[in-house]
């Protein structure tokens, strides 16, 4: 088995931390509106799993991309999108249906990585780095 590239530990590990922060946030509405039951707490830890999980295969898919042709790469990325997307729906469904998760719980956390790569730049520019930087964030280390 090929070791896991750094840059993809990084980055998993900085979509980790923000699933988790958004996640105890979201707890937290759902106890503010009196919502709050087990299956919530769940939902989230279902969904807040494959939203890591699946922000860990885009990593591990571009990572074995790189140095492919375009072509090549746009096939094994398209590939790859397809089996997370069916995947991740039939893990949610099935937490959903057999674990009867919340499910907004549920689905929700799949959108917390997004958020924290759109806080990215902002959060790069406060620590003075550049886009054009490789390193990514230095949020850590």
């Amino acid at each position: 088995m090929k070791k896991l590239d750094p840059t993809v530990k990084k980055e998993t590990a900085y979509a980790a931390l923000w699933v988790l922060a958004l996640s105890l946030l979201m707890e937290a509405v759902f106890l503010l509106l009196r919502r709050w039951s087990p299956a919530v707490l769940g939902g989230n830890a279902v969904g807040a799993a494959v939203a890591i999980g699946n922000y860990l295969l885009i990593g591990i898919t571009v990572a074995r991309a790189v140095g492919s042709p375009a072509d090549r790469v746009a096939m094994r990325v398209r590939a790859s999108m397809t089996g997370r997307l069916l995947g991740s729906a039939a893990i949610c469904a099935l937490a959903v249906g057999l674990l009867h998760t919340n499910v907004y719980a549920t689905v929700i956390p799949l959108l917390f990585p997004r958020i924290g790569i759109a806080f990215r730049p902002m959060i790069d520019r406060k620590r003075g780095r550049t886009a054009e930087d490789p390193e990514g964030s230095d949020l850590l280390d």
